[in-house]
């Protein structure tokens, strides 16, 4: 109830005269009170379903609408995570812009975790989105995901022990500092599954939330990582010991179904595609 009425600027006293209102339209309750928490009752999860189903439909037609215009206008809203947005969201960006000069673009900086619910609630249109060679994605119904290309994880090592790298691989710095983003964080993963297949575990030591500083770190001595390749900053490609093997981030443009046949959507899917070409992304 607090969420909703932080979004919507309203109080949750309003809220609650709402909902009471539409379980009198509907003719059944809607949510129960289960402790502290409110929860959807049966009829309530059925209505929320049809809902979804109806804003899907709504926003079939409005798309439907606006491919019959002579331009493309309006606001497009892109979300991208960090390290893609220089290699993509910018340039597709300012593609868009001067092709379209009526058309406004909005970037967003945002992790997959947090961008993609926020193109389902239609907070955003497109959300530049990975995932991991070795993880699953899911996504919730009535989204898919246009794959774009596949970013190599590469093994970041101090030059001093290029020579271990090269003889013994990864199981070679078994012993090393080690170098990754928090607990929980998307990255970390690649780090530890990439080392446990090489058999170990890594002592990690050093923590980043940014692939940059990481470089950084393993440029002056404090460790190895593993990290995708794109993020590596030109004056540390240097650093590239190996490409871990089966390893890669796989990027794709996220967004909802309903609204492919908007103009301005299709056109920043094609304008992404272009992108991966001529830059040498796509794999």
């Amino acid at each position: 109830m607090t969420a909703v009425s932080e979004q919507h600027g309203i109080t949750t006293s309003a809220v609650s005269q709402q909902l009471r209102i539409l379980e009198e339209e509907v003719g059944a309750a809607l949510t129960r009170r289960d402790g502290r928490v409110l929860r959807l009752t049966g009829a309530g999860r059925v209505l929320v379903d049809h809902t979804a189903r109806i804003l899907a439909a709504l926003e079939e037609a409005e798309s439907a609408v606006a491919a019959t215009a002579d331009t493309i206008a309006g606001v497009l809203t892109i979300a991208c995570f960090q390290t893609a947005m220089s290699e993509l969201a910018l340039p597709v960006a300012a593609k868009l812009g001067n092709e379209h000069p009526d058309l406004r673009v909005r970037l967003v900086e945002a992790m997959p975790v947090d961008s993609v619910p926020a193109v389902r609630q239609q907070e955003v249109d497109l959300a530049i989105t990975y995932t991991y060679s070795f993880g699953a994605a899911d996504l919730p119904s009535g989204m898919t995901t246009d794959y774009l290309f596949s970013d190599p994880l590469v093994l970041l090592a101090p030059s001093a022990w290029r020579e271990r790298v090269t003889v013994g691989g990864l199981a070679a710095l078994a012993d090393a500092d080690w170098i990754a983003a928090q607990d929980g964080a998307p990255s970390i993963s690649s780090v530890m599954f990439s080392c446990r297949q090489a058999g170990f575990t890594p002592r990690i030591v050093h923590r980043s939330s940014s692939f940059a500083m990481m470089s950084e770190m393993v440029d002056g001595g404090f460790g190895a990582t593993i990290v995708p390749q794109i993020s590596v900053p030109d004056r540390y490609r240097h650093l590239i010991a190996a490409p871990i093997v089966d390893g890669a981030r796989r990027l794709g443009v996220t967004y909802r179904q309903a609204s492919i046949e908007r103009p301005a959507v299709a056109a920043a899917i094609r304008a992404f595609r272009q992108r991966v070409q001529p830059v040498g992304l796509a794999s």
